[in-house]
């Protein structure tokens, strides 16, 4: 508080002293940062289930148009990011660098967040929260943008933090895991994504794996909509996804670690089945990587409209020898394609190993 207090003061200071000269007042225009509200319409990528966003405290977001400060969905679509502010006219794509800090609710109470270049930053103190649902709602909490050759922008704010999504009190309740297990247990972190341009950029002991490992099951020299991409699990391995198939509807990839950098060693990644369904496979279908959680859960449909197929949840767990491998957490499968569809996660249980 004494750090806001002290810079609230300096920025008053600038604009006395500026004030009564226009050449001057412009000259502290282009000292401040022209933080921009915008709306959830804005978005591209619409609300996801899993979000972390934050309005300015004297707005709604379902009533007022310019409401949002920030925004980053996470969970649904894969690893958290990248998160957007407006700057200006420029939307801005930040990925998370940290959090940490005292804890509100079991939520942290400090992030951090920046531009690929480091030109942007922002960084988040949430001072209050209370858990909803699976949403933790933020009551208070503090922004600062931070642009290179600007003075700081300090934001009050509120927002959501979770996967409560955009249900009501009316709507359909939010699915509940098996009673006999509270929550899924977390994997090795699993850093953020980093898209390959082409397949070029694999290294070539993966593809050439792929050619001698994975049979029918993948058609690595075949056309794919995507190059692929990479992910950092530590100083010493790197998590790859190298794309298999592409289908009309779905696609599959192949989870592979080689080291930090690579150095001519690779290991294509297993996907066990549970027990009475024989087997390992490589096909990761319709991959979704929850990085901080080192969960990977993928959906193999049965067909396009979707209310039929396989959820199975994987975590990244150190294996014998010094490896990395999936182990089996929870698997679904919906085998009546009855026209009725429903979230792959609310699809029968059939294995359950937590």
């Amino acid at each position: 508080m004494k750090a806001l207090t002290a810079l609230a003061g300096l920025i008053g200071a600038m604009a006395l002293l500026l004030g009564g000269n226009p050449a001057a007042r412009a000259a502290e225009d282009d000292t401040k940062i022209a933080l921009k509200l915008f709306g959830k319409q804005d978005i591209e990528s619409d609300l996801g289930t899993c979000r972390f966003s934050l309005w300015q405290d004297d707005r709604d977001p379902e009533t007022d148009r310019y409401a949002y400060l920030f925004h980053v969905n996470s969970g649904d679509r894969g690893y958290a990011g990248p998160a957007r502010v407006k700057i200006g006219d420029t939307v801005h794509q930040l990925f998370e660098l940290a959090a940490g800090g005292a804890a509100s609710n079991e939520v942290a109470g400090h992030y951090l967040y920046a531009s690929d270049n480091r030109e942007v930053r922002v960084h988040i103190e949430i001072r209050s929260a209370d858990q909803s649902g699976e949403d933790n709602r933020i009551s208070d909490a503090v922004m600062t943008v931070i642009q290179k050759g600007k003075v700081p922008f300090v934001a009050i704010a509120k927002g959501v933090l979770g996967c409560g999504g955009q249900q009501t009190a009316s709507a359909a309740p939010a699915y509940q895991p098996d009673a006999r297990a509270p929550g899924l247990p977390n994997g090795i972190p699993i850093g953020r994504q980093t898209l390959l341009n082409d397949m070029s950029e694999l290294p070539p002991v993966l593809v050439q794996l792929m050619r001698e490992q994975t049979g029918d099951e993948c058609d690595v020299d075949g056309y794919h909509a995507w190059g692929g991409a990479r992910y950092v699990i530590n100083d010493y391995y790197l998590l790859w996804e190298v794309p298999c198939i592409s289908a009309a509807y779905q696609a599959a990839s192949v989870l592979a670690v080689t080291e930090n950098p690579p150095r001519g060693w690779g290991n294509l990644l297993t996907l066990p089945n549970p027990p009475g369904i024989s087997g390992e496979d490589y096909q990761a279908m319709n991959a979704d990587i929850l990085g901080p959680k080192g969960l990977v859960r993928t959906t193999a449909l049965s067909r396009g409209v979707g209310d039929c197929g396989r959820y199975r949840v994987h975590r990244l767990i150190d294996g014998p020898g010094e490896v990395l491998e999936l182990e089996l957490l929870e698997y679904r499968e919906k085998t009546d394609c009855d026209g009725i569809e429903m979230a792959p996660k609310e699809w029968p249980l059939i294995y359950q190993s937590y």
